[in-house]
């Protein structure tokens, strides 16, 4: 993010803690409830997004060295991503070729092969089958054809990217539609891996999307947690391509304006949680000391039910605070699960219960929630559906 673009966007934060005054979309739209109900729609949805859509997946950081891997099942699809031995990364589908078993139990760590818990086929980090267990009695098998298939990924600005099907390489500059100044300018690939977290719930995966689309609601709902750290109903609204940006202040935004006199010297990060939503079900979150990647997903072919895969990367500075994922992991979790399950989530299993009684046919999103607008359009551009209209009157 260029310096006179993090002057802009502070520059309208001061002026709505002095005025009041918040992003403004020009109107409101009517969601239709059939978006977080609809059987049919979940499933051109997982089709659309979670099978033909790059997806972000992570930083570069969480696979920190060669020969390091992470094995994923979040999508609803088994991928294993490693980083070689040259510290190239790579994704697989992670399924043997012999009976389609997870050659990878879920999770993280370092090796440079692969062996089937099922039959012993084993298979390199390159993807390639290396042995197969007893081939003299199993026949003969043409090793070159029956490597893990390998699915398409790219690496770029620190962020890890994969598309859960085979098919042309991805774009990641394309897959941000602008945000590359502000990835790059975010340091990513300096901020370590701490750990990761899955939260279930009992919400449509957008409407767990749509709880980091506005501050509208801190004052009320987060008036003992966040409301007492983030100015509440003030938020910059920024739109690149699919994707969303939105900025918050916190509370001692006006403390440092009164202590340092030129703006050009305000301290960006200090001041502000960046709030991004990248294409099609990810929400980047970057606040002082820290970077959360929240990854939400369909839980199964349920519309009412979702997962949100959260992992949390810090600044070198505090890196010893958060070593090997301790007890301030642990806090630092706790308190991240107090606001999201306990009054964001919480609150999202009202609504979704609301949505299924039939006693509305539409939610609204208000012209001070102009994210909301655009989660949703960016959604119905994916699949080809007409828009909502902004209603001015």
């Amino acid at each position: 993010m260029r310096k006179e673009e993090q002057q802009r966007l502070l520059t309208i934060l001061n002026e709505g803690i002095e005025t009041g005054a918040t992003a403004d979309a020009g109107g409101i739209v009517r969601c239709p409830i059939s978006d977080y109900t609809c059987p049919t729609l979940l499933a051109e949805e997982q089709r659309i997004f979670f099978r033909d859509t790059p997806l972000l997946m992570g930083l570069s950081t969480d696979l920190p060295e060669n020969d390091s891997y992470w094995s994923d099942t979040e999508t609803g699809l088994p991928i294993l991503m490693v980083r070689d031995d040259t510290g190239t990364f790579h994704a697989f589908a992670n399924t043997c070729r012999h009976r389609g078993t997870q050659v990878v139990a879920d999770g993280r760590g370092t090796n440079n092969r692969f062996s089937c818990p099922f039959h012993a086929w084993t298979y390199s980090n390159k993807g390639d089958l290396i042995a197969v267990n007893k081939e003299s009695s199993f026949g003969h098998v043409e090793k070159k054809e029956h490597g893990l298939v390998e699915l398409p990924s790219a690496e770029k600005y620190g962020m890890l990217w994969v598309r859960p099907t085979p098919g042309d390489p991805i774009d990641v500059d394309q897959c941000l539609g602008g945000l590359a100044d502000d990835m790059e300018h975010w340091n990513l690939p300096g901020h370590g891996y701490t750990g990761s977290q899955v939260l279930h719930a009992d919400i449509n995966w957008k409407l767990a999307i749509d709880t980091f689309g506005e501050n509208y609601h801190f004052d009320v709902l987060h008036r003992e947690t966040l409301s007492k750290e983030i100015h509440g109903n003030l938020q910059t609204n920024d739109i690149f391509d699919l994707n969303y940006r939105m900025v918050f202040a916190y509370h001692h935004f006006k403390e440092i304006v009164a202590n340092v006199p030129e703006q050009s010297n305000w301290p960006f990060r200090s001041m502000t949680l960046c709030v991004y939503f990248i294409y099609p079900n990810a929400i980047l979150l970057v606040d002082p000391y820290s970077v959360d990647v929240l990854r939400m997903f369909p839980d199964n072919d349920q519309p009412g039910k979702s997962r949100t895969a959260q992992s949390f990367y810090i600044v070198p500075e505090a890196e010893e605070h958060f070593q090997d994922g301790g007890e301030a992991c642990a806090q630092r979790f706790a308190g991240f699960n107090q606001v999201v399950m306990e009054e964001d989530y919480l609150v999202g299993e009202s609504t979704q219960r609301g949505a299924l009684s039939g006693a509305n046919t539409h939610l609204v999103f208000g012209r001070n929630e102009p994210a909301l607008h655009h989660y949703h359009n960016a959604h119905r551009r994916g699949l080809g559906k007409p828009l909502l209209e902004v209603e001015t009157a």
